[in-house]
């Protein structure tokens, strides 16, 4: 699992109002690849060639089998849209409802839930920004570089 410390406005606005250091997050494919939900792409796969303020994290709990579940369930979505009003609902404070879009920390929330997987207790995937990602006790940072 990748966690991001994006550089552009929009993450800065996105580490304000989480009160978190990232503004993005995504899974990492076995290729070096991430499936991710951008802003104006959606769910996509994407190569990563600078690498610069990312961190990766293993998951206690997570083996090849749960992770092939995970990506596969999240591979399935590619295509889909991206989830701009579930990213409003963080500023006015209001439920989400479900549907067919997503944004980036909700799918990977969901594509590891999907895996048997619960990275937080008692939080729906629409309510987890990639800050919340990061306080799961079952993430495990990963050392050194994968470029």
């Amino acid at each position: 699992m990748l966690l991001f410390r994006g550089r552009g406005i929009i993450s800065a606005l996105i580490r304000w109002q989480s009160r978190s250091p990232y503004s993005h997050a995504a899974l990492l494919l076995p290729d070096g690849r991430i499936i991710e939900s951008w802003q104006g792409a959606g769910v996509r796969v994407k190569s990563v060639t600078d690498w610069t303020d990312i961190e990766v994290y293993d998951v206690e709990g997570m083996g090849s089998f749960e992770w092939e579940l995970a990506l596969d369930f999240a591979l399935e979505l590619v295509g889909l849209g991206y989830d701009y009003k579930a990213v409003a609902r963080f500023i006015s404070r209001r439920p989400a409802a479900d549907n067919e879009r997503w944004f980036c920390s909700e799918l990977v929330f969901a594509a590891l839930e999907s895996a048997g997987v619960d990275l937080l207790a008692r939080i729906s995937a629409a309510a987890v920004s990639p800050g919340m990602l990061a306080l799961s006790p079952r993430l495990i940072r990963r050392e050194g570089s994968i470029a």
